[in-house]
């Protein structure tokens, strides 16, 4: 869902006070549910949409014209996770890693959710901004510094990924009686 605010609460948040506060209480939802889709961690999230929203007030002044709001606070958003999920994977050492990897139950069907955390960083992060937030990829590009043309690949990557994992899930999954009996025939 892409982030809806209110007429003007952009140029008097501008100016500080309650405004302010009230257009990162508006914010605060989509840029954690943002940071949880990229790092798939809660606390991380937490602290990665908390540094965005702070980084959000602190740069508002800055911010040439307000109708660019939305993708320049995604832009926030989008590299405040990011740089936590390499911090993250810069921290992990190669034990855990490995006994994550055990953990997993390759025999549970994969869902979406699955399938989009098993995305790298930075074709989930296009795909969220893409379909969650619903910008297109000239915006996503202006968001993560990246060029329209990486964004463009790493969707069709991202999209080839999930299809067939999600075409895999399908594979698994028992047929209904009615194809059952067609296949018999």
């Amino acid at each position: 869902m892409p982030l809806v605010l209110e007429n003007g609460l952009v140029d008097s948040a501008r100016l500080g006070g309650p405004s302010l506060e009230r257009l990162i209480v508006a914010v605060w939802p989509e840029a954690y549910r943002i940071a949880f889709s990229i790092l798939r961690d809660r606390g991380l999230a937490e602290d990665a949409a908390q540094e965005a929203c702070a980084s959000i007030a602190r740069s508002l002044p800055t911010l040439k014209s307000t109708n660019g709001f939305a993708a320049w606070s995604y832009k926030i958003i989008t590299n405040h996770a990011i740089t936590t999920a390499r911090q993250r994977s810069r921290i992990q050492t190669a034990d855990a890693l490995d006994d994550r990897a055990a953990q997993i139950d390759r025999s549970d069907a994969m869902d979406i959710e699955k399938a989009l955390a098993a995305l790298p960083v930075a074709q989930r992060s296009a795909i969220l901004l893409h379909y969650y937030a619903g910008l297109a990829s000239s915006e996503i590009a202006a968001a993560t510094g990246l060029s329209a043309s990486t964004i463009r690949f790493h969707l069709m990557l991202a999209r080839r990924t999930l299809r067939r994992a999600l075409s895999a899930e399908e594979a698994t999954i028992a047929p209904t009686s009615e194809e059952a009996i067609h296949h018999v025939h």
